[in-house]
């Protein structure tokens, strides 16, 4: 398994590598700033407040998918439903414990 992670590892950094040295002008970290050497500014903050739009909705994708992932990669066994009794049991230990079960309420 850890022999797949390296294999994986080399694939990935070797794509990234070939992607920054194929497109260099993908590699510019300001769009203004590439652009603006020329006379295209419009083009060039229209890129811009695209990029700005979509970044939100990559990160809050991304971190979905890895709640996802995460959920899925656990045993069967661990994320099946559990009864009212199982859980009962479970709140009682925890309250033995001291750990909270429920947030508090508010009056």
């Amino acid at each position: 398994m850890n022999a797949l992670k390296a294999i994986f590892a080399k694939l990935n950094c070797a794509a990234a590598l070939l992607l920054v040295l194929g497109a260099p002008s993908w590699a510019w970290a300001c769009p203004t700033c590439k652009d603006g050497l020329s006379d295209n500014y419009v083009s060039a903050y229209a890129f811009s407040i695209l990029f700005m739009m979509i970044v939100p909705y990559v990160l809050l994708g991304g971190f979905f998918l890895y709640i996802v992932v995460c959920y899925l990669r656990r045993p069967a066994a661990e994320r099946k439903e559990l009864s009212a009794d199982e859980l009962t049991d479970i709140a009682l230990k925890k309250a033995k414990q001291g750990i909270p079960t429920q947030p508090p309420a508010f009056d």
